[in-house]
């Protein structure tokens, strides 16, 4: 399929300016600018013989269990057979090297996490493809509530079309049924969930049908109209003769490219939306987004924006209540990493580590990543390096980074899916485990053999697929099958969950604020489209509790300013709780 997109340019002096200013700096880091010569000597290696325009090696066979292994890779147990179609030898070219996501959601609102995945194909000047290989679909699985799914793509009619990066889901029309967003190289696509189990396709009448080369999005309310909006981050205008400069014949980085502007749809209430980009303040040139995350930074009960850019440094934009937004990365410590840099980021996951009650940020990178502490004062620190991050992560290359708490022991762990940007050959992916202070060891041997397998990791998703309270994972690989990791850890921690429906406010309750207070303790959290890098996760809030056996308080404060106290609550629940009218 052709491409738009693919059209020539030149780098612009802005670009050219940046690309001077951001150096590799004598302390060793790796990124696509950077790494390019390497890339050369490594990518001219033979692939194995397999069919290279599906995928030019066998999937990574099942990953067999050992008795004493916290996760078990249950991919072929649960039904989940798809594998990336990589329409290529080798990652010759940058937009060969991203990877694609997914969403989880409950597209049929039976109570458990259904998988949408999806897929590439041929796009031509980017993949070798010959002529009229057809494309594999986008596959939504349904859960089926006894550890397995079926695959429902055709009668749920989302195949979708073109070169695809990642997927969204939000009621955009507060009509009670979750509906779906396909960010692609080419047009984006709206699936309307009718609420019968099929899908319709809006992109047209809905007015987001962004023609960019589409890699992240998420649904938020920017405007708190109790309408969810639509930002959809765009990376870079690819031009297949551009070459590296530095190092002639291996793929140019993304500073070679123009950036995109990435685009924000306001929720105009009946079905359609406008781009608002511009009057919102948000319109930038000379950023390559790589995934957008959406959470209350400041507290103050309107959704911020953080963009996670590749090469060049990232972004916070801080919500003003009315929809307009300014950024405060520089300012706030949160542009570059620990050592003055802006290598290429991937995504930013939110949560508290340190048990302060303040949203930290974690950004997984191409080079040294960066650990923010939020501080009383609203500032951050990087504190990669002293959290042990630093060198846990150094010999690695990191996509998609979530928090998640692997024991419900109370605090937030991290799960890193790893791998080459230039070859085939994968890296072991992370778990790391937070001590409650912001200090990370590796569980990988806890873990057990799958954080021994290399594969090469792209999107990474947590979600309670069995919804038994224990926090599971779901990691893509380019051109590899999906692994789904079901939670088997031995803890016997308590937990709660929250499914939130909103009224007055958007019906996901996206913008929620939640704190929990128990036996002198408190834990803050908000319910979120929960975009990672080319995934969204399980967008129900999930917070381990530890040994604590009753909830002395819970609030919840929703968009539209009303709150809610709960007081005894039971542990090891999913509270499913609808906004108050008043």
């Amino acid at each position: 399929m052709r491409n738009p997109l693919l059209n020539s340019a030149v780098t612009s002096g802005e670009d050219n300016q940046i690309q001077a200013r951001w150096k590799t700096s004598p302390v060793a880091w790796i990124s696509r600018s950077s790494f390019s010569a390497i890339a050369l000597m490594i990518i001219a290696i033979p692939c194995c013989a397999a069919d290279a325009w599906s995928n030019p090696r066998p999937p990574t066979p099942p990953i067999q269990l050992n008795p004493a292994d916290w996760f078990e890779d249950v991919t072929q147990k649960a039904r989940l057979d798809f594998v990336h179609q990589f329409c290529h030898k080798q990652i010759a070219n940058i937009l060969l090297s991203n990877g694609a996501g997914g969403a989880v959601f409950d597209y049929d609102n039976d109570g458990y996490m259904d998988i949408y995945l999806v897929n590439w194909g041929p796009l031509d000047s980017v993949t070798s493809a010959p002529p009229n290989t057809p494309r594999q679909p986008n596959r939504l699985y349904r859960n089926r509530g006894d550890g397995t799914f079926e695959d429902v793509t055709d009668k749920a009619g989302v195949a979708g079309h073109s070169y695809a990066s990642a997927a969204a889901a939000g009621d955009f029309d507060n009509d009670g049924y979750t509906d779906l967003y396909v960010v692609n190289i080419g047009q984006n696509i709206l699936y309307r969930n009718r609420g019968d189990g099929t899908f319709e396709d809006v992109t047209a009448k809905s007015g987001v049908g962004d023609t960019g080369t589409g890699i992240s999005a998420v649904f938020l309310d920017a405007d708190n109209d109790g309408w969810l909006d639509l930002f959809v981050a765009n990376y870079l205008t690819y031009v297949p003769s551009q070459e590296s400069e530095q190092n002639p014949g291996a793929y140019p980085g993304p500073l070679a490219y123009k950036g995109e502007p990435n685009r924000l749809y306001r929720n105009r209430r009946d079905g359609t939306f406008e781009d608002i980009t511009q009057a919102a303040g948000l319109h930038r040139t000379g950023d390559r987004a790589m995934s957008v995350t959406a959470f209350d930074c400041d507290w103050d009960g309107d959704t911020d924006i953080y963009i996670s850019n590749d090469d060049t440094p990232n972004l916070l934009w801080i919500n003003d209540g009315n929809g307009k937004f300014h950024d405060i990365a520089i300012d706030a410590g949160v542009a570059f990493n620990s050592i003055g840099e802006a290598p290429g980021s991937m995504n930013a996951a939110v949560g508290d580590v340190n048990g302060d009650g303040l949203l930290d940020i974690y950004v997984t990178r191409l080079g040294y990543g960066s650990l923010y502490l939020r501080t009383p004062k609203g500032l951050y620190e990087d504190r990669m390096w002293a959290s042990g991050l630093g060198l846990l992560t150094q010999k690695y290359t990191a996509w998609g980074g979530v928090f998640m708490d692997i024991e419900n022991d109370g605090d937030l762990d991290l799960c890193i899916a790893n791998g080459s940007a230039f070859t085939l050959d994968g890296m072991v992916s992370l778990l790391l485990e937070n001590d409650g202070t912001a200090r990370f060891t590796d569980a990988g041997p806890k873990g057990g053999a799958f954080f021994k397998t290399p594969i090469n990791g792209r999107g990474n998703a947590v979600l309670d697929f069995d919804n038994n309270g224990k926090l599971d994972i779901l990691i893509t690989a380019i051109s590899d099958r999906v692994f789904l990791l079901r939670n088997r850890s031995p803890a016997t921690n308590h937990w709660l969950k929250f499914k939130l429906e909103g009224t007055r406010s958007n019906r996901n309750a996206y913008g929620t604020r939640i704190e929990i207070h128990a036996g002198g303790k408190t834990w803050r959290a908000e319910a979120t489209c929960p975009s990672g890098f080319l995934m969204q996760s399980d967008p129900r809030v999930h917070v381990g509790l530890g040994q604590t056996t009753k909830i002395d308080m819970v609030v919840l404060w929703w968009p539209s300013r009303v709150s809610q106290t709960l007081t005894n609550v039971n542990v090891d629940q999913i509270l499913v709780l609808r906004e108050p009218s008043q």
